[in-house]
């Protein structure tokens, strides 16, 4: 049996969902990898993040209909639409060996730091700390 994309992607869910559990974040995966969120994260009552993860040896590719599933999903929840990529290492992430993990807000491609301690809120929203980052 050849090892698919399909597969791959699932995998970097799970990479996604591991290194959130090592950084004190309550994970759950999406059942076969379905609807918008692969993963819904929380952690000590802040925002819930709801999680596309992208995987690729490239610039990963997002679907409009995704974007709006997902954005819907987290509004609907109160939670933040949030996208992970897993590619390979180029200095920037959470380093996993030869590849890096990446988060970033869908609504303003700020890079998310899922170590960071809630630092501001803005009416019901809590935001993590995070830095400007424009779309690929």
């Amino acid at each position: 049996m050849s090892y698919s994309w399909s597969k791959f992607g699932r995998e970097a869910e799970y990479i996604v969902a591991l290194y959130l559990r090592s950084e004190g974040w309550s994970v759950s995966l999406s059942p076969a990898s379905r609807g918008p969120a692969d993963i819904v994260a929380a952690r000590n009552g802040e925002q819930q993040w709801f999680i596309q993860v992208k995987a690729s040896s490239g610039v990963p590719r997002l679907k409009g209909h995704e974007v709006k599933r997902l954005r819907e999903l987290a509004e609907s929840r109160g939670g933040l639409a949030v996208i992970s990529t897993l590619q390979p290492f180029n200095g920037g992430g959470f380093s996993i060996g030869s590849y890096a993990i990446m988060f970033y807000e869908l609504a303003s491609w700020k890079k998310l730091d899922p170590r960071a301690p809630r630092e501001e809120e803005d009416g019901d929203r809590i935001f993590l700390r995070s830095e400007a980052h424009s779309p690929l």
